[in-house]
C-alpha cells in the first residue's frame, strides 16, 4: 500500500483487490491515508468502514469483522538494535530490562502483546520510530515489516544498525477489517466471500504480480 505524496492518491495490490471485491457486491471504496492509530479508533467507532491488512487479535474482534483472508504470509517478527549491541538479544527473556520501540496500536505476537513487564516506547508511525531510534530513545525496535522500516531508515539517512539474532516466526493471515458499527456492516459476509473467491480463482496473485509484489501464500 503506497500513497503518492504529491497527489495524495493511494495504490497497491491490497487496494485493488478490495476495489474488485467491492464492485462485485455493488459498492465502491473511497481510500484515504491516515495514521494507523487513528484508523483503528475510527474503525471501532464506526466512522470508518474498512482498514486493509488488519492483523487479527481477540481484542479487535470485539469491534471488527475480519474479511478474508486473501492468503497467508510466513514472516518473522524481528528486532533492530544499534550495531554492536544486537548480540545482546538472543531470546525473549533478553527483552526484559530493555526499552523496546513499538508502533502504537500494532499487534506483534501474543506473548509480547500481553506482557506488561516489558517497557515500551511508542511512536505514531515508521518515520517517527526511525527518528526516535536514531536519537537513542529506546534500546531495540520490534519490527513487523522489515522492508518498510529499512526503506524509511534509508530515506532518512540513518545507518549504524543491525538485526538481532532473536526473531519470532509467525504465519500471518492477510485480512481486511470491517467495522461492526459501520452503516454497511450488513455486507460484511458477502464482501468476505468475494475476497475469498478472488483468492481461490488466482485473481489475487495476478493483481500482486501486476504490482511487482510477491503474492501471499494460497489458502488451503
Amino acid at each position: 500500500m503506497v500513497v503518492n505524496e504529491k497527489t495524495g492518491d493511494s495504490a497497491g495490490p491490497m487496494l485493488e483487490v478490495m476495489n474488485e471485491a467491492a464492485r462485485s457486491v455493488g459498492y465502491c471504496v473511497e481510500w484515504r491515508a491516515a495514521p494507523f492509530p487513528r484508523s483503528l479508533a475510527e474503525l471501532e467507532s464506526g466512522s470508518l468502514d474498512l482498514v486493509p491488512r488488519l492483523v487479527m487479535t481477540e481484542e479487535r474482534k470485539r469491534f471488527a469483522t475480519f474479511l478474508g483472508p486473501i492468503g497467508t504470509k510466513q514472516i518473522a517478527i524481528e528486532f533492530l538494535a544499534k550495531r554492536g549491541r544486537e548480540g545482546a538479544l538472543k531470546s525473549y527473556d533478553d527483552l526484559r530490562g530493555l526499552r523496546v520501540g513499538v508502533k502504537r496500536e500494532t499487534a506483534y505476537f501474543e506473548q509480547f502483546d500481553k506482557d506488561t513487564a516489558i517497557e515500551r516506547v511508542a511512536a505514531l508511525d515508521d518515520e517517527n520510530l526511525a527518528k526516535m531510534f536514531d536519537a537513542n530513545r529506546f534500546d531495540v525496535m520490534i519490527v513487523l515489516d522489515r522492508p518498510a522500516i529499512e526503506k524509511v531508515l534509508k530515506d532518512q539517512g540513518i545507518g549504524g544498525y543491525a538485526w538481532a539474532p532473536y526473531k519470532v516466526p509467525i504465519n500471518l493471515g492477510i485480512y481486511f477489517g470491517m467495522s461492526k458499527a459501520s452503516r454497511h456492516a450488513a455486507i460484511a459476509g458477502a464482501l468476505s466471500n468475494a475476497l475469498k473467491a478472488l483468492a481461490k480463482s488466482g485473481r489475487v496473485n495476478e493483481i500482486y504480480k501486476a504490482h511487482n509484489v510477491t503474492p501471499p501464500d494460497m489458502l488451503k
